[in-house]
């Protein structure tokens, strides 16, 4: 009786709130497949999780399913077809509820909610929008990004420098005014030590003679 009054509660509960929840998943499986729908617990407090379902064809409707919780106890609700919808859970510090529809149609197509009982914080929902047949839209396509052109090589061999191509002219010019000017500093020191060798020679004479 208690379990029962549990659950009316959540159902009242979920079905004022509902229309402030925004879809977080979409999923479009096959006809005529079971299809499994994950509700997943973001904290270790997770206690059971409530399923709801609310159809396309008839959106003023709001059906409970089952109750499940962590110890495996399941309540259906008495006009649910439990071969139609089954529970499942996997296990862990923070455990992952599922419900598994059998034999989709069109006419299951509709928003699932699972409302997830957690012993510290305020219930949590999560919605599953399923929609059979359905075909997902195409993503679109990824934009590309324009390819750089190639640098061009530079053509300096067998040109002159005031023939040579844009961007060559101070690949030439410079190298070779540093070659020039190493070429005159080595000349210049050259013909000062030259210069100055006949004047240390007379010197060293010119003290020969005096000793004598």
């Amino acid at each position: 009786m208690a379990q029962g009054a549990q659950v009316w509660t959540a159902c009242v509960w979920t079905a004022v709130i509902v229309q402030s929840v925004w879809a977080l998943k979409i999923q479009y499986p096959v006809l005529n497949i079971t299809e499994t729908l994950d509700c997943g617990c973001s904290t270790s407090n997770c206690q059971a999780v409530f399923w709801y379902w609310q159809p396309r064809h008839s959106p003023s409707k709001f059906h409970f399913l089952f109750y499940h919780n962590v110890v495996d106890r399941v309540h259906y609700e008495p006009t649910v077809d439990q071969d139609k919808y089954k529970q499942g859970m996997k296990g862990g510090t923070r455990p992952t509820f599922s419900l598994k529809i059998f034999h989709v149609r069109e006419s299951d197509a509709g928003r699932y909610f699972c409302q997830l009982q957690e012993s510290r914080n305020m219930p949590s929902i999560i919605e599953i929008e399923l929609r059979p047949g359905e075909n997902p839209p195409t993503p679109p396509p990824t934009p590309s990004h324009p390819k750089k052109p190639p640098k061009k090589p530079c053509r300096c061999l067998n040109q002159g420098i005031n023939k040579s191509p844009k961007g060559c002219g101070r690949l030439v010019l410079w190298p070779l005014v540093g070659v020039l000017a190493s070429l005159a500093a080595v000349l210049i020191a050259t013909l000062f030590y030259f210069s100055r060798l006949p004047k240390k020679c007379r010197h060293r004479l010119v003290k020969k003679r005096q000793l004598q």
